[in-house]
């Protein structure tokens, strides 16, 4: 047994170019160099329990990771399916899956869709937004309702959201601002359309974020069948000639709830 365990961590460094080293030693918790980028276990003497972690191998930065940018495998490397490594300036265990790397131990909602909205402006009070339908799992960026899958990138399809599955939905708008101070002495908030037929307006007091940006945070509880789609529209309090920018640092999230 102790030969079989031995030769897994030699046939990984015989396929993975990475600057990892691998070690055998009898003792790891005082012969382990500080220098040596080992997985290993971590005890503590003063704890009549033994064990308490493990160190994984870590590397400085994402960019340092195996198998990134034009050394990405064209087909998937399944002995090191499942590789982890620690990245020191992020913070974050990521995993191999033999083709890409990710996050690890993070676990996707099958229930929750979260777009970025594209900045868009307006001089009336009122604007459309248009939700981007880019899929970006480390920003959380994800549509596993499919309420963007498979749509138009432009035209009208790009303000939509489209229902898959008839339920109750929470639909959450999280919306940054710039702009004229003027625009911010009254309430902005958004309106919700289903099937372009208004069913809620909401209006809050715009929060000031660092002197330039302001926020709002909306919620709505809709129940919309399958077939319709959704559209949301910034607003102001007094429309009119209210100018405003909503940035692309605004965010839709929708959460089928039932």
């Amino acid at each position: 047994m102790k030969k079989f365990i031995y030769c897994i961590p030699l046939l990984i460094m015989s396929i993975c170019s990475a600057q990892v080293n691998f070690t055998s030693i009898s003792n790891p918790d005082s012969n382990a160099s500080g220098n040596d980028q080992v997985m290993m276990y971590i005890t503590n003497a003063n704890e009549a329990s033994g064990v308490k972690g493990f160190g994984l191998p870590a590397v400085d930065a994402a960019v340092n990771l195996p198998f990134t940018g034009v050394n990405a495998p064209v087909t998937r490397i399944e002995a090191l399916r499942g590789m982890l490594l620690f990245v020191k300036s992020t913070g974050q265990v990521m995993v191999f899956d033999g083709l890409v790397w990710s996050k690890a131990f993070e676990i996707e909602s099958d229930n929750i869709s979260r777009f970025q909205i594209n900045a868009v402006s307006t001089t009336s009070g009122a604007v459309l937004l248009p939700i981007n339908s880019l899929i970006d799992k480390p920003n959380f960026l994800a549509d596993p309702l499919r309420l963007k899958t498979n749509i138009a990138t432009s035209g009208v399809n790009l303000n939509r959201l489209y229902i898959r599955q008839t339920g109750l939905y929470r639909i959450n708008l999280n919306l940054n601002f710039t702009g004229p101070a003027g625009s911010f002495s009254n309430r902005l908030g958004a309106s919700l359309y289903v099937n372009d037929v208004q069913r809620f307006q909401l209006l809050e007091n715009t929060v000031n974020f660092d002197g330039t940006n302001r926020k709002i945070n909306l919620d709505f509880s809709v129940y919309a069948v399958q077939g319709q789609y959704i559209t949301l529209e910034a607003i102001s309090e007094i429309g009119g000639t209210t100018s405003y920018n909503v940035t692309s640092n605004s965010y839709v999230t929708v959460e089928k709830v039932l």
